[in-house]
């Protein structure tokens, strides 16, 4: 009616065990898992269909083990992107700017594709002092003259009035 728990082999059964032989050499199942054999029972009898690699696994999981590495950042400065172009212009003529970004983007995509670029701007945004315009790599000096001269030359913007200092 009641199950009685078996009890647990000691330590010195647990390496006389095939069971703990590791395919390595001499190094034990615990040693090769660096963790402690009790701990890895806890985890055969929560889960007893397991195979033992997934057994292994979740060991390691649970302390904290990991045998991926952490993912490199590689970050150098925390100044602007070099994959953005900043064109500076007043306030008013930013806004003309913004108000019709879409047709911009699609013409300096155009213009640059004319020039056999492999640049495409993706988005322009205003940061309060100058227009940004956000490319998919880092512009050529060529690229950026398109860009600025274009966004300079439309029609509906004011090239008399200069940005503020």
């Amino acid at each position: 009616m009641f199950d009685i728990p078996t009890p647990r082999p000691s330590t010195i059964v647990l390496a006389k065990s095939k069971l703990t032989k590791s395919k390595l050499g001499s190094k034990s199942f615990a040693q090769v898992t660096k963790g402690k054999a009790e701990d890895i029972l806890k985890v055969k009898e929560a889960f007893p269909k397991l195979v033992p690699k997934k057994i292994i696994e979740i060991h390691n999981i649970t302390q904290g083990i990991s045998n991926k590495a952490c993912p490199k950042l590689n970050v150098t400065t925390k100044g602007p992107s070099r994959k953005q172009v900043i064109i500076s212009m007043s306030q008013d003529n930013s806004n003309i700017v913004i108000s019709c970004a879409d047709e911009h983007i699609f013409n300096i995509n155009r213009l640059l594709k004319s020039m056999k670029s492999n640049v495409t701007a993706d988005f322009i945004w205003f940061d309060g002092i100058e227009i940004v315009i956000t490319t998919n790599q880092v512009a050529s000096a060529s690229d950026i003259n398109i860009m600025e001269n274009y966004i300079k030359e439309s029609t509906n913007v004011n090239t008399n009035e200069v940005s503020p200092p």
